[in-house]
């Protein structure tokens, strides 16, 4: 198993302005149909929006629970996946699917896909072998970059 927190620019808006983030595009499938919502004030009053108590942790992953990311109230988004490729293609995707949902939004329109597409979509998305070609790409631009030595 595999845990990302982060603050992504294109996941922060959601987070400050509560907007639910769904699924729009076959990739942002990997995400999950319902992506849930954690505002550590239903719990705990004001913090300082980190969660450093054990019991912070506790409702933050009851909140999670059998998802895949959770979106954390004025703060970021902490994402799952069963390993790190996995995680790092759920991550990146749902920073991609934040980016379109905001533009169809400005456009009025959010087509959110249904949840059988969803499930579906990230089900085949997650497979083996589309992350293994993500992975090889963005190890590729990193070596590329300069950001790593080459294997």
């Amino acid at each position: 198993m595999a845990v990302c927190h982060h603050h992504a620019p294109a996941i922060m808006p959601f987070c400050i302005a509560g907007e639910e983030i769904v699924p729009v595009y076959h990739l942002g499938a990997t995400m999950g149909a319902k992506v849930p919502f954690w505002d550590s004030r239903d719990e705990f009053g004001d913090t300082n929006l980190l969660v450093v108590k054990p019991e912070e942790g506790a409702s933050l992953a009851r909140t999670l629970g059998s998802h895949a990311m959770v979106l954390m109230r004025h703060h970021g988004a902490t994402v799952v996946g069963a390993n790190l490729r996995q995680l790092v293609f759920r991550a990146i995707y749902a920073c991609r699917n934040a980016e379109f949902q905001t533009a169809a939004k400005a456009l009025k329109t959010v087509s959110a896909l249904t949840p059988g597409e969803a499930e579906l979509a990230g089900a085949s998305n997650l497979q083996p072998n589309p992350t293994a070609r993500a992975w090889e790409y963005w190890v590729m631009r990193l070596e590329k970059s300069g950001g790593m030595p080459p294997r």
